[in-house]
């Protein structure tokens, strides 16, 4: 209920402490946590039930003559006058050239993004895996598992690849447009609101027992991730199609690092909610460094290079048993990169809310 109290000291503050002021505010308090119960009583959730209530009490004017308060609330001072300005909701900071997020338009993204949860952990988990099948076919083919040629595998391999990537960019594309509505939201082109971020930290609050269980899963998945590849290199060195064991094994990797994506991406939904409605009132010049995270351009620039050296040694040294050994370490490296520079990022942003 702490972010129906914290609405409720947002709509009297304005106004002088009267004793019929702080009556109102109780009597309103109560009426609004009576509906609470009854919307929760009804089915909904903690969430939606807070957020119908302020829907339902968020403005002070059409509740004043019900609450006895018209003539409190009324212009006394003359026009323009701070105590003349009756607010329903929690205004933009002066300095802000945004207007403050709506509780509605909160809710609105969280839903979106609930719903867009596993698209959106499916399309990431594509992308990891999506040179599987280039380098199993290659591999397997150089090896003699496969008979075809070189040439043909390769080809093959890269086809399916670019279906893969296809259907991933095919998805993040369907995401992106459910999301578009809430663009300027995403963006951060808002002012923050104090009931806003209340509920947003009830949400994520509500969902935090799961996120955790899921971030200590994914962190064994990726932990033990070089364990595919470990344990099939151990078969020994004149064992047959020993390549082919060892690509299977990066295959193993790639897949355990997706399934750990799977795994926390869609129950990391109401954290992003929280992180996304708190990021308001940014300049332009800050927004734009978040639209170009560091770790997004080096990505944009890092993996395609990871298959142009892939393809280059493979084709140009005829080295398709080794040139796989390119894919756990690149994927090793990016990884202790992104995360090292995804917590500074993470750090500035909260030395700059706080």
């Amino acid at each position: 209920m702490n972010v129906i109290h914290a609405y409720l000291e947002t709509m009297f503050s304005p106004y002088p402490q009267t004793p019929r002021m702080l009556e109102a505010k109780t009597e309103l308090q109560a009426m609004m946590e009576d509906a609470y119960q009854g919307f929760v009583a009804k089915g909904a959730s903690h969430n939606e039930a807070v957020g119908r209530v302020i829907t339902d009490f968020g403005n002070l004017d059409e509740l004043a003559p019900v609450l006895g308060i018209s003539g409190e609330i009324a212009p006394q001072l003359g026009p323009g006058s701070p105590a003349a300005q009756p607010v329903s909701a929690p205004a933009a900071p002066a300095a802000s050239q945004y207007p403050a997020i709506t509780i509605e338009a909160a809710q609105g993204l969280a839903d979106a993004q609930h719903r867009t949860r596993y698209r959106l952990a499916i399309s990431v988990a594509l992308f990891v895996m999506a040179a599987i099948p280039l380098i199993v076919l290659t591999t397997a083919a150089s090896s003699g598992v496969l008979a075809l040629s070189e040439n043909v595998a390769s080809v093959t391999g890269l086809l399916m690849l670019g279906v893969v990537v296809a259907l991933g960019v095919v998805t993040i594309i369907g995401v992106n447009r459910e999301l578009a509505p809430f663009k300027s939201i995403r963006e951060g082109r808002f002012s923050r609101n104090p009931v806003v971020t209340g509920w947003a930290e009830d949400l994520a609050k509500t969902h935090e027992r799961g996120r955790i269980a899921a971030l200590q899963i994914s962190v064994v998945c990726w932990v033990l991730s070089p364990a595919p590849v470990l344990l099939l290199t151990l078969i020994p060195r004149n064992a047959t199609h020993q390549d082919f064991w060892s690509v299977l094994g990066v295959a193993g990797t790639l897949t355990m690092v997706a399934l750990g994506l799977l795994i926390l991406l869609p129950a990391s939904w109401a954290n992003s909610v929280l992180e996304t409605v708190t990021k308001g009132g940014k300049r332009p010049d800050e927004i734009e460094d978040e639209e170009n995270s560091i770790v997004g351009v080096i990505a944009s620039f890092y993996w395609p290079l990871v298959v142009a050296i892939y393809l280059a040694w493979s084709f140009i040294g005829d080295a398709w048993g080794r040139s796989w050994i390119i894919w756990p370490i690149c994927g090793v490296l990016f990884g202790a990169l992104a995360g090292g520079i995804s917590g500074i990022e993470s750090y500035r942003r909260r030395q700059r809310r706080g």
